[in-house]
């Protein structure tokens, strides 16, 4: 092969990965991103807080221990009286600055009015930095989508 053709490749790879690491940041952005007029969503204060749907139907957020440590167990929990929860996905991030998408399968329990799961924050830059939480609900009515915010502290 010759010089030639060798750098016209090493520019088409370098090209290549350009597009992709700009596709990818763009991706990640709109995976995290929540219209917060159309979504119902809260901000979670001593440990929970109440979201309303548009059904009329309110769910409950918890958050365990509370406050959230950095690089502690932390347990999600979404709590229904009057809807039935079949499964839910969560994803967290850093709300202020990107912090890498932590996702998570939520478990239902056996009557079906609870999702819950077990996760850790990883380390954060500053004391308090917030956080946000995206679940994407399966309930008997269909798919929900509910976002919340919390504040993690660096110890």
């Amino acid at each position: 092969m010759s010089a030639n053709q060798m750098k016209f490749l090493w520019g088409l790879t370098l090209i290549a990965l350009l597009v992709m690491v700009l596709y990818l940041g763009s991706h990640l952005r709109a995976l995290m991103s929540v219209d917060q007029s159309v979504i119902p969503g809260c901000v979670i204060v001593d440990g929970q807080c109440t979201i309303q749907l548009d059904t009329g139907l309110s769910i409950r957020m918890s958050v365990s221990p509370w406050p959230v440590l950095a690089l502690q167990p932390v347990q999600f929990e979404v709590l229904a009286d009057d809807l039935q929860l079949k499964a839910a996905s969560l994803a967290l991030t850093g709300r202020n600055m990107y912090m890498g998408i932590h996702q998570y399968s939520l478990q239902p329990s056996i009557d079906q009015k609870t999702l819950s799961v077990t996760g850790t924050i990883s380390v954060c830059t500053e004391r308090v930095m917030p956080w946000r939480g995206r679940i994407d609900l399966e309930t008997a009515t269909g798919k929900q989508q509910i976002w919340f915010d919390f504040d993690v502290i660096q110890l």
